[in-house]
């Protein structure tokens, strides 16, 4: 390594936040270093990206709000303390906007975005390019997914165009960064050379240039269900390059080093950390008792899995329910501690080496399956690749064939609607809190539940199992604060596009599945 890329995503900072600072005061431009080694910032975004560290120290930025909002939002996990305003979606504040936003276009996206700069004018490089295209519309699919219509086209101008104008990016609307980065996964997978070279440590999928095309035409297919654009998925799963198995999967392992664990196992270890009397293990995720219910009442195998047996008897598997307001003490009232509640499994939360899904052979499926249901295909047949997504979720955990097959044959057996696809989606895309939000905002499903309690103090005198509405979650995050104050005429114009920036507007590819009134 001769530069390391985290400083110049510090120095371009600016950039991203829309600052006015006096550039031209600066000696050289430092945007364009002589010297770097492309190998180390690929392993470092691959790194930040899929491993969901977000920066170096373990500051973990966005796997932790991943596990302490997000999957709480969509009912993968829930609080076990409740929720101390109702609802608890504001808590993910400008602070942790800002954040968020900082750590995919200061750091993640504007070293993809460099490294393309280095790569693409040398033809003995070109599977670098084409692997660092892919990556960076993997990363850049999720930033439009979060808010909407943000700086695309000109969001890096400053790399080649030094002045005061390229600080203040346009924004483009979502519609037009995803036609644009379907376009980019379509042309790099076609583009790559087998008989060129490639990054010398590719920690998904170990070179594997075939297994880097199946896995832009599954993001591709990803981004075409998710617009509607019927005709780009006839497409792609006419051409039939798609991730075929488990194996093929885009998984990110993680390593046996400190600063290398799973977010879960690290969490895990600091909140119940024996020699801090105050880490009770509140922090640690809970399941949720949604999905607790979604496999028992199914007969789903995966729920000894994904939940581990109270510490009060180490038998019964408990979910908590989410929304409790805690100013109520609706906690109390349902019984909830820390003891007499189920941990998310010892698959997850005690294994440092847990390895994070990207993009799986059963999210193909399930995406093909509502293809053909919604006669988006030619040739598939929906239950086929339902029955054959369910198989390859559970067979991902190692489950025996005859408890599979009897499961698709009773509690999983298909019942031809677009519902069960999707539940079923969402629960193989457990502690995937993004993918699964988005699917939500998309199509309505599965149908959250919380419990609308009448109480005397702690005492339950009524209490109904009641559906959450859909426009009770999120449609969007708010753009942050520094595009308020050092970007207001694009900002602006941004927002007004999608209706206001709050919680509640929805992104383009939810409006296009119907508009859910806020």
């Amino acid at each position: 390594m001769k530069i390391k890329y985290i400083f110049l995503a510090m120095v371009v900072m600016f950039t991203m936040t829309s600052c006015t600072y006096n550039f031209e005061e600066l000696n050289k431009n430092p945007n364009n270093p002589a010297t770097s080694d492309v190998d180390y910032i690929f392993n470092y975004v691959v790194k930040e990206g899929a491993g969901e560290y977000a920066g170096s120290g373990g500051g973990r930025i966005y796997s932790t709000y991943n596990i302490t909002y997000v999957q709480r939002w969509i009912m993968h996990t829930a609080a076990v303390y409740g929720n101390s305003t109702m609802p608890p979606y504001t808590l993910f504040d400008q602070y942790r906007i800002q954040n968020l936003w900082r750590y995919f276009y200061t750091d993640l996206l504007l070293n993809c975005t460099v490294l393309e700069n280095m790569l693409k004018d040398d033809p003995a490089l070109v599977n670098k390019y084409q692997a660092v295209r892919i990556w960076k519309a993997y990363n850049f699919q999720r930033v439009t997914d979060l808010w909407g219509d943000v700086p695309y086209s000109e969001a890096w101008k400053i790399l080649d165009d030094y002045t005061k104008e390229s600080q203040s990016p346009g924004y483009d609307n979502q519609e037009f960064i995803y036609n644009d980065l379907m376009d980019i996964l379509k042309d790099a997978a076609a583009s790559f050379d087998k008989d060129k070279i490639f990054f010398s440590n590719d920690m998904l999928f170990q070179g594997n240039i075939d297994s880097w095309v199946k896995f832009a035409n599954s993001l591709r297919l990803r981004m075409a269900i998710r617009s509607g654009d019927q005709a780009v998925v006839n497409e792609i799963i006419a051409e039939n390059n798609l991730i075929s198995s488990n194996e093929e999967s885009a998984l990110f392992s993680y390593i046996e080093s400190q600063d290398w664990w799973s977010p879960y196992y690290a969490m895990n270890i600091g909140s119940k950390n024996p020699t801090n009397p105050s880490n009770t293990g509140t922090s640690v995720p809970k399941i949720s008792e949604l999905m607790v219910r979604q496999l028992r009442d199914s007969n789903d195998p995966r729920l000894e899995i994904y939940a581990q047996p109270i510490e009060i008897d180490n038998t019964t598997i408990t979910g908590v329910p989410n929304l409790m307001n805690a100013t109520l003490k609706e906690n109390q009232a349902m019984g909830m501690g820390v003891s007499s509640s189920s941990y998310i499994g010892p698959y997850f939360s005690d294994n440092p080496t847990f390895v994070n899904p990207l993009l799986t052979y059963t999210e193909v499926c399930f995406l093909r399956a509502e293809a053909a249901f919604r006669g988006w295909s030619e040739g598939d047949i929906a239950e086929d690749l339902y029955r054959e997504g369910v198989q390859s979720a559970l067979e991902y955990f190692e489950i025996a064939d005859s408890v599979i097959q009897e499961f698709i044959a009773t509690g999983g057996a298909f019942n031809n609607t677009l519902e069960q696809i999707i539940t079923q989606k969402w629960i193989s895309l457990y502690l995937n809190g993004w993918e699964a939000f988005a699917e939500y905002r998309r199509t309505g499903f599965p149908k959250l539940h919380k419990w609308d309690l009448e109480l005397d103090g702690v005492k339950i005198l009524k209490a109904n199992w009641v559906e959450v509405p859909r426009n009770y979650l999120p449609g969007r995050l708010p753009y942050p604060d520094d595009e308020v104050d050092l970007n207001y005429t694009n900002y602006k114009e941004a927002s007004d596009n999608q209706g206001g920036d709050s919680y509640y507007q929805q992104v383009w590819w939810s409006r296009q599945f119907g508009t859910i009134e806020y």
